[in-house]
């Protein structure tokens, strides 16, 4: 199944016979990274590896918005000061991007896909990705409207690549006392454990590494056609936050999201503020799920009186 989920994905990069080989690249890696061929390995390779990520059918949606962006990072070929990339900037963001796909196959290989439901709540870690001191900190049974069980297991320690982490897998019963993989990730070091929200969603909140206190959250919504759970992806509306807020204030790090109420809620930053203080007030987030992605509607701003912009008379 694997295999062939990877021949068609691999068609997506292959050439139409009404394109050239050139225009194909350009539509999908821009002008500078096919420019010559010294690239066209990483090209190559880049192609190859997020097939088979998607191929695990792990977090397809969250991957796939990775992968568009960055896409749009090499067509765009600007690096964090909005300046041209030059060519070692431009190669390593192909090389970053590939080394997130290693990791994601490596862990893959040691998460159990099919278990039999009791050891989902055994003191023994059913993935092998943290392999320094891997224990089971919480599991559990969570339950659908229908009365079919999801299945989880948190777990901490230490992987030789990541250094700290956590991680979290979740089953869905199958019958004859198995259960079959959901999905997983190691993106955290801390999550909560998962609920079921009054929508029927599955809602793992989790933080990542860093002083950044990124968002490592997991949201799962039931897809009937497939009869199966699938992955929202939580990372693409942020590119429409800008838009959305008044001129010069921004939201640095992760947000504090409510599934139930689609929404979430962050502190704000000036442009002049330290990563540690924000001093711009409240923002209020309202979200939509379109497709597999969530999608920001409406921000609503509580801002600090004295940084209001001021009302033309």
């Amino acid at each position: 199944m694997r295999a062939s989920l990877v021949a068609v994905l691999l068609t997506a990069f292959a050439v139409p016979a009404s394109a050239s080989q050139a225009d194909l690249c350009q539509q999908t890696y821009g002008q500078r990274a096919c420019k010559g061929t010294a690239l066209a390995p990483l090209r190559g390779e880049l192609a190859h590896k997020f097939a088979a990520v998607m191929a695990l059918g792990n977090r397809t949606a969250t991957w796939q918005a990775r992968h568009d962006a960055t896409l749009r990072t090499i067509r765009a070929a600007l690096n964090y000061d909005d300046k041209p990339m030059d060519d070692v900037e431009l190669e390593q963001t192909f090389r970053d991007a590939i080394a997130d796909y290693d990791k994601a196959l490596k862990q893959a290989q040691g998460v159990r896909e099919m278990i039999k439901t009791p050891s989902a709540r055994s003191r023994t870690c059913m993935a092998t990705w943290l392999d320094q001191g891997c224990g089971v900190t919480a599991s559990g049974i969570l339950w659908r409207k229908d009365g079919q069980p999801v299945h989880w297991q948190m777990m901490d320690g230490a992987s030789g690549e990541d250094g700290i982490g956590a991680g979290i897998v979740l089953w869905a019963e199958s019958g004859h006392g198995t259960a079959k993989l959901i999905g997983w990730s190691f993106d955290g070091v801390f999550y909560e454990p998962p609920r079921m929200t009054q929508d029927g969603m599955i809602w793992v909140p989790g933080r990542v590494a860093g002083t950044g206190d990124g968002n490592a959250d997991l949201l799962f919504k039931w897809d009937d056609a497939s009869k199966s759970w699938h992955d929202i992806e939580l990372e693409s509306w942020r590119d429409a936050l800008p838009a959305k807020l008044p001129r010069g204030f921004g939201i640095w790090k992760g947000v504090d999201y409510d599934f139930e109420g689609m929404g979430a809620s962050s502190k704000l930053w000036r442009d002049k503020d330290g990563n540690c203080c924000p001093s711009g007030g409240e923002a209020l987030l309202e979200f939509a799920i379109t497709g597999r992605s969530l999608v920001l509607k409406d921000v609503r701003v509580d801002i600090v009186e004295k940084w209001a912009p001021r009302r033309k008379d």
